[in-house]
């Protein structure tokens, strides 16, 4: 048997590893008292996973990171605050939101070297966080 062939017929799966998913899905509806606190975890857990696709994988360091995820969270709450409270149409104005922002920065972004592309995505984030202070009626400002 060979490299791979041996790699083909090992699962990527591990049988403990669909548990700990269906574990986690449930842990909101067994504990519902601390659902505020599981939310807030797996919101860290989501950024934390992002952080590690795009520089684990890419190997692109990402300063301006949070601001994409930021301005995701502000447009998934002005759209619930202003147009229609559902959480699942919010997401995905949120999701659509950041993608948008980030095809756009990323012209910009991926031109330059490593060290440009550190400095861009800094000011990216930076004028994100100003923009949400300065429009503090929308945004709340730095209570946001």
């Amino acid at each position: 048997m060979n490299a791979q062939q041996s790699l083909l017929n090992r699962s990527r799966w591990k049988l403990w590893e669909p548990a700990l998913w269906l574990l986690a899905f449930a842990v909101p509806m067994l504990l519902p008292s601390h659902a505020l606190i599981i939310n807030e975890i797996a919101i860290v857990a989501l950024f934390a996973i992002s952080l590690d696709l795009i520089l684990g994988y890419t190997g692109i360091v990402s300063l301006g990171h949070a601001a994409f995820f930021g301005i995701g969270g502000y447009a998934a709450a002005l759209f619930a605050k202003l147009v229609m409270p559902d959480p699942l149409v919010g997401l995905v104005v949120g999701i659509a939101v950041a993608t948008l922002l980030g095809a756009v920065c990323s012209f910009t972004i991926m031109r330059g070297s490593d060290l440009t592309r550190l400095m861009v995505t800094l000011g990216v984030g930076l004028i994100l966080l100003e923009l949400a202070n300065k429009f503090s009626e929308l945004t709340g400002g730095s209570d946001g």
